[in-house]
């Protein structure tokens, strides 16, 4: 069996949200070479990102909040990183908890090294979740314009969904999880009532309601 499938299966039986199944599965098939710092990562190792991705890549891991392994940096200020430091950047879950986003996208070009990655998430059609505070959703549009706007090129961004019904399962999803069964066959009935609508709407249901945006862009 594939062991990409296995690794999706074990997060989907954790009851893990889909929006994290679905980076999870874009995670896997991206390899990384060099060093690379997650911004966003907990103490909780398991919960970051990094352990998803292929390829050989050291790990540093950043938080508003210092803690053991994990050092600080804010995301609305100049990092006191230097330039050119990360042969990738990794940002999942973030942005939307932060007030401000001007120096964002200008900080992580500085500190990523010349053809280095840089690679993230965010939800879309999700929950208000306070981290500690809930500020933003990002379009495909957004990211494609401040993207490009600081420099990055080779942009991929890419809709995480299925179409309304998947949707309105994600919302759902925190309530089902305590009912196993039920929540499988909703998800299942939800995926189905997308496809068939989707025989009769020209345009890509997941464009239209997607429940998280993927984008990857090279400096």
């Amino acid at each position: 069996m594939n062991s990409k499938f296995i690794k999706l299966l074990k997060i989907y039986i954790k009851r893990h949200s889909l929006l994290r199944i679905l980076q999870i599965r874009e995670c896997l098939n991206v390899k990384l070479i060099g060093n690379s710092v997650e911004f966003g990562a907990i103490a909780n190792k398991d919960k970051t990102f990094s352990s998803f991705f292929t390829g050989k890549s050291k790990f540093k891991y950043s938080n508003l909040k210092k803690k053991n392994n994990i050092v600080s940096f804010d995301l609305t200020k100049n990092l006191n990183i230097s330039k050119n430091s990360f042969n990738n950047v990794i940002l999942f879950n973030v942005m939307e908890h932060l007030p401000s986003y001007n120096k964002t996208f200008s900080e992580i070009y500085r500190i990523t090294k010349k053809g280095g990655l840089f690679i993230g998430s965010t939800p879309f059609l999700y929950q208000v979740h306070g981290a500690p505070k809930d500020y933003f959703r990002f379009t495909k549009q957004f990211f494609e314009f401040n993207l490009k706007k600081n420099k990055f090129k080779n942009i991929k961004i890419k809709t995480l969904g299925f179409g309304p019904f998947i949707a309105s399962y994600s919302l759902l999803s925190s309530y089902l999880k305590y009912l196993p069964i039920i929540s499988d066959l909703f998800l299942l009935i939800s995926y189905l009532l997308d496809l068939f609508i989707q025989l009769f709407v020209k345009t890509n249901l997941k464009e239209i309601y997607p429940i998280g945006i993927f984008f990857s862009a090279r400096k």
